[in-house]
């Protein structure tokens, strides 16, 4: 089997050549159908610019049609795991935003809609956690 070039283009993984392959089914469709909806739009109008007009609104839906025509055809190249994040990531991400931002405070006096959010996005029991943490470390004398 030949190894995929992968590519990363505007935050997606793609494979070169169906990037390629999408780019020609686009010109492939929406230039021959622009070109035909000009010449008969210019036939209908006698060169009017409304005429134009509509001829670029039929482009625009033909590219539209080849970017669904590509998509079917060339599936996403990501892998997408659900799942529990490795351990330790949230207290490391919890780390680096104290390094940045300063300790964060006790979860349990943010405002009471904040606080339903934290608690819906799962993100309670690692504050609560964080601030056990920095209680314990000023406990001890220590600085984080």
């Amino acid at each position: 089997m030949q190894e995929q070039k992968l590519l990363e283009v505007w935050g997606d993984t793609v494979d070169g050549r169906h990037l390629l392959g999408a780019i020609g089914l686009g010109v492939g469709i929406a230039v021959p159908v622009y070109l035909i909806a000009e010449w008969g739009f210019g036939q209908l109008t006698g060169g009017d610019a409304l005429g134009r007009s509509y001829a670029l609104v039929t482009g625009l839906a033909a590219c539209v049609i080849a970017a669904v025509v590509a998509a079917n055809i060339f599936h996403p190249k990501r892998i997408v795991t659900i799942g529990e994040a490795p351990s330790g990531s949230r207290e490391e991400a919890m780390d680096a935003i104290e390094a940045e931002l300063g300790r964060l405070g006790d979860a349990d006096e943010l405002p009471a809609a904040a606080l339903a959010e934290v608690k819906e996005l799962g993100l309670y029991d690692d504050l609560v956690a964080q601030h056990r943490t920095n209680e314990r470390i000023a406990a001890e004398g220590g600085e984080r």
